[in-house]
């Protein structure tokens, strides 16, 4: 009787592991929660343009709002109608790669674990951390010299898309966002009343490009529309120290009696205070250069509204159009395993005209960690 073999190269087997890692890497992301679909209010738009293969570039129209009074009784129209003003937004994506060498059939014989379930767990890991670096690097336009970002250098000046420093419309220096880099002291560091100024800040934001910031529009979490602001540890730490009347406690406590468990603090993020859902992103980026003796640590959180960045990937060429595409391979003569992935990705922040959109960066000074 013929008998049906699943090989151990069987591509179907591949394809498993493919969509595990692929999987696995996307639900354990940061901003997984925030990405959404194009015409929607969440705060990472994911393109889907160059998944059909058309393109490694995408390009995103925004047409500015109308702004100037109206014709009124007596008046011509003819000669002054308004004009329709465009901006436009272009991103890349492009290849990521790498692999690991399990070693072969003598090692793994040496010891009492599975060599290649462990490289494919180290690779998911990767991945994910790869992604949340890629897009962190770009959302804040800056590497920064702290540790949380693990696997790219000093140096990285953005890949596919090289990173954009903030716009003066949309950057907030200090406590109360009154200062500049130079004059940014160890005190200012994140209060309630930051919460307060931000988002007064975001509210004043009216349009009219090229000459106005774009109004930043809440993002939509758990079916509220709220803006989010994403701190480092340090960050949340600073903001739960501050304490008071008005202080983090009292405000969460508040919030929970109005609102019972539905408060954001039971919904993973830190919490909530006038709007501004304060939400901790361990991948964050540090600079060590503020202060007027340019030896003042400090941090970028990230204030977005809806639509402040956007991924794409492309997946022509790969198996059922899956975002990471990873295989086996041998080397030395078929003597070494080796695992390996690929990937075409890219991330930006939004900006039209060269000024951001939908996003306020936020920098600041931090307790640091004991």
């Amino acid at each position: 009787m013929a008998r049906t073999t699943i090989l151990p190269l069987d591509p179907n087997k591949r394809k498993a592991w493919c969509s595990t890692v692929a999987q696995d890497s996307a639900k354990e992301q940061y901003f997984s929660r925030m990405i959404g679909e194009e015409g929607s209010y969440s705060a990472i738009v994911k393109k889907t343009d160059a998944e059909k293969g058309a393109s490694d570039e995408l390009v995103t129209a925004l047409v500015a709002k109308l702004r100037g009074a109206p014709v009124i009784e007596g008046q011509k129209l003819e000669g002054r109608e308004f004009r329709l003003q465009h901006a436009s937004h272009t991103m890349r994506i492009n290849e990521f790669r790498q692999g690991v060498n399990v070693g072969a059939r003598i090692e793994q014989s040496r010891v009492g674990y599975n060599l290649k379930k462990q490289g494919r767990e180290k690779l998911t890991d990767y991945i994910k951390e790869l992604y949340e670096e890629v897009i962190v690097c770009a959302m804040t336009g800056a590497r920064g010299v702290g540790d949380e970002i693990q696997h790219f250098g000093l140096e990285y000046p953005g890949y596919p898309n090289p990173l954009r420093a903030p716009d003066m419309a949309h950057l907030f220096v200090g406590k109360a966002g009154d200062k500049v880099k130079a004059t940014l002291v160890a005190g200012d560091v994140l209060a309630l009343a930051t919460l307060n100024k931000l988002r007064t800040k975001s509210k004043k934001m009216l349009g009219g490009q090229p000459d106005k910031a774009v109004k930043i529009s809440p993002t939509s979490m758990g079916g509220k529309k709220v803006n989010i602001l994403s701190v480092c540890p340090e960050g949340i730490q600073d903001i739960r120290d501050d304490a008071g009347a008005q202080g983090w406690f009292e405000a969460q406590k508040a919030l929970t009696t109005a609102i019972g468990k539905e408060s954001e603090i039971f919904k993973g993020g830190a919490g909530m205070f006038n709007g501004v859902l304060v939400d901790e992103m361990e991948t964050c980026v540090k600079f060590n250069d503020y202060g007027a003796g340019a030896n003042v640590p400090a941090t970028r959180s990230l204030f977005m509204g809806a639509n402040a960045g956007c991924i794409a990937h492309g997946t022509k060429g790969m198996a059922d159009g899956m975002t990471v595409a990873l295989d086996e391979d041998t080397a030395d003569r078929k003597h070494d395993a080796i695992l390996f992935f690929e990937m075409i990705f890219g991330a930006d922040k939004s900006a039209f005209n060269g000024m951001d959109y939908g996003l306020i960066s936020v920098d600041h000074a931090f307790t640091a960690a004991v």
